[in-house]
């Protein structure tokens, strides 16, 4: 009976954390369409640019994103200056091997979603050959043998099979992002073995941990880039949202850009009179 008690009270556990952060995803995204309601542009003297069309609620995601400068010069550009400085590149580079391989299952089952069968059997190549001979990914094996690396996520396959991406969004804490991406982010978040394997060992911290590190990791590697940019940007906000509309451009199609859109796109752009966007 203890036994019993003690499995059903870990089950217990498990379903409401998973319940706590599905519930607290739900709320943002129900916040952010509230909210918006409130924020957007009101400019009819002058025609707007394609990326300005893209981004109705440039007021507060210019509030937001001088929020996110702030932080990131406070407290996250200096953790990534000494990260960069402690660590031997040699090391830095097995890090970001290891947690590419750790969101491979995230793009084979993404790949799959979207009926690319050689990209699927790709991306299973390069998890199983990194995990087994490349020391559990910290060495990218299967990038020597000619398998490169790429991403897929859920806002892709749902961008895939023609769902709308919505408006250009920036939140405090998490950056760029659309509607589409954030409802992205939820599905992956299941279709994560990791995740998976840490909640149910009681160890759903190491979920966090993980997204501290990927962060760090990744804003160590952009330290010159984002410095530069900022240097010779007029309006960094600016430009930083037209990078990244045009990265998540060149992600929708596999990193070729092209100028065709789903035909949802193209409507949902005409009816709330925004430009297209893919993430």
């Amino acid at each position: 009976d203890f036994c019993l008690s003690r499995g059903l009270g870990d089950v217990y556990k498990r379903q409401m954390y998973i319940r706590k952060i599905t519930i607290h995803t739900m709320f943002l995204i129900l916040f952010s369409g509230v909210f918006l309601t409130s924020c957007q542009r009101n400019e009819t003297n002058r025609d707007l640019t394609e990326d300005e069309k893209q981004d109705p609620f440039e007021p507060m995601n210019r509030q937001f994103f001088e929020f996110n400068m702030i932080l990131d010069g406070i407290l996250l550009e200096p953790m990534a200056m000494a990260y960069s400085l402690a660590m031997p590149n040699d090391v830095q580079k097995g890090i970001s091997n290891f947690l590419n391989n750790l969101s491979e299952p995230v793009t084979f089952a993404n790949d799959t979603f979207q009926g690319k069968g050689d990209r699927s059997l790709e991306t299973f190549s390069r998890f199983m050959i990194n995990t087994v001979i490349g020391f559990f990914g910290f060495f990218d094996v299967a990038e020597k043998l000619g398998l490169p690396d790429h991403k897929e996520d859920f806002g892709q396959t749902l961008g895939h099979w023609g769902a709308p991406s919505g408006p250009y969004l920036v939140l405090p804490f998490l950056g760029s992002t659309t509607p589409r991406a954030m409802m992205g982010r939820t599905v992956d978040f299941y279709l994560s073995p990791y995740n998976y394997y840490v909640i149910h060992k009681d160890k759903a911290y190491l979920i966090y941990v993980r997204m501290g590190v990927e962060t760090l990791v990744k804003r160590a590697q952009n330290l010159d880039d984002v410095r530069n940019f900022k240097e010779n940007s007029v309006d960094f906000y600016a430009a930083v949202r037209s990078f990244q509309l045009q990265h998540w451009r060149s992600e929708q199609n596999d990193g070729n850009m092209k100028d065709d859109v789903s035909y949802l796109d193209d409507m949902f752009a005409e009816e709330e009179g925004y430009d297209y966007e893919v993430s």
